[in-house]
């Protein structure tokens, strides 16, 4: 997500009922108070978000009590600039987190008070591993918290300078016109890369529920089991050398094929799979695996109602 900038953004959150996640923390006012815990605490969090792949935590905005509502946001709670400036915050992250997170941005939002801020610390993904100096300890992001990592952990990355890491990401491309007399929807798969190492070669597996496929298309792919497909994909690409014309109208002459490595930062070229329907997938999962050059292989999962929507 986007980092919020205003005050109308941070609304926004409270008002949808944006919960926690991997890439989004909220903290109370609290959180800020000048102490020895706070202060281990707010190293933690930091160190932890650039240890796994970025994200955002908003200083400013407290989560209900209830159980049932944990990690949602209920309402803002005002940090008292006066209290808390920028300056303070900056110079806790920096002098307790070694080595220093670079790209680290803390924006501050007036409020309706004069003397009211909230604090949006957006943090990005590091090439190496952060650790918290108030306890010597390096920690990740797993599932709304921030926990230590393990030996193996840290080395990965460690290594992430060495090696291209190559993430898979879903589309769902939707008709703009969904009165189309014969509407399609299709499955877009991207590989992008995410890392500081161009990826020459990649190979990687996708695993979707057999019943979202389109019925003349599944029969393409490999059958895993009686629910699920695997769609194989790579970075190879083949170039058009020349067109011949023929009865049957031109034809496009292609020659070898050859891998289309990847910068960091970009996506590679998507490929389609044509689904069967595009709305109700419950609790229906995809899993991918990715091997790129000579990194360890990759996998995630998500669930194909969070998948976005862009139209065609």
């Amino acid at each position: 997500m986007n980092a919020p900038l205003e005050l109308k953004d941070i609304m926004s959150l409270i008002e949808n009922g944006v919960e926690e996640n991997q890439h989004l923390e909220y903290k109370s006012a609290g959180s800020l108070h000048n102490t020895d815990g706070n202060k281990k605490e707010i190293a933690k969090d930091v160190s932890a978000m650039a240890n796994s792949s970025g994200g955002i935590i908003i200083y400013g905005i407290k989560e209900f009590d209830l159980p049932a509502k944990k990690h949602l946001p209920e309402k803002l709670s005002p940090v008292y600039r006066n209290m808390v400036s920028k300056e303070w915050l900056e110079q806790i992250i920096i002098s307790n987190i070694s080595p220093k997170i670079e790209g680290l941005v803390i924006v501050p939002i007036p409020l309706q008070e004069p003397d009211e801020v909230i604090y949006v610390v957006e943090i990005p993904q590091s090439n190496t591993a952060h650790q918290n100096t108030l306890d010597h300890r390096y920690y990740r992001r797993f599932n709304f918290q921030s926990v230590p990592m393990l030996d193996y952990e840290i080395r990965d990355i460690m290594n992430r300078v060495k090696f291209p890491i190559i993430e898979i990401e879903f589309e769902i491309v939707v008709p703009e016109n969904m009165f189309e007399k014969v509407p399609e929807f299709h499955l877009r798969i991207i590989p992008k890369n995410i890392g500081v190492s161009y990826a020459k070669y990649i190979n990687y597996f996708v695993n979707i529920p057999y019943d979202n496929i389109d019925p003349e298309e599944v029969l393409n792919y490999k059958r895993l089991n009686k629910s699920t497909i695997e769609y194989y994909g790579e970075n190879t690409y083949r170039d058009v050398v020349d067109i011949q014309s023929s009865v049957l109208g031109n034809v496009e002459k292609y020659g070898p094929s050859r891998f289309d490595p990847i910068l960091p930062g970009l996506r590679g070229r998507s490929e389609k799979i044509k689904l069967q329907r595009v709305v109700g997938f419950p609790n229906e999962i995809i899993s991918w695996k990715v091997y790129a050059d000579n990194a360890p292989p990759r996998t995630g999962n998500l669930s194909l109602n969070d998948i976005k929507r862009v139209n065609k």
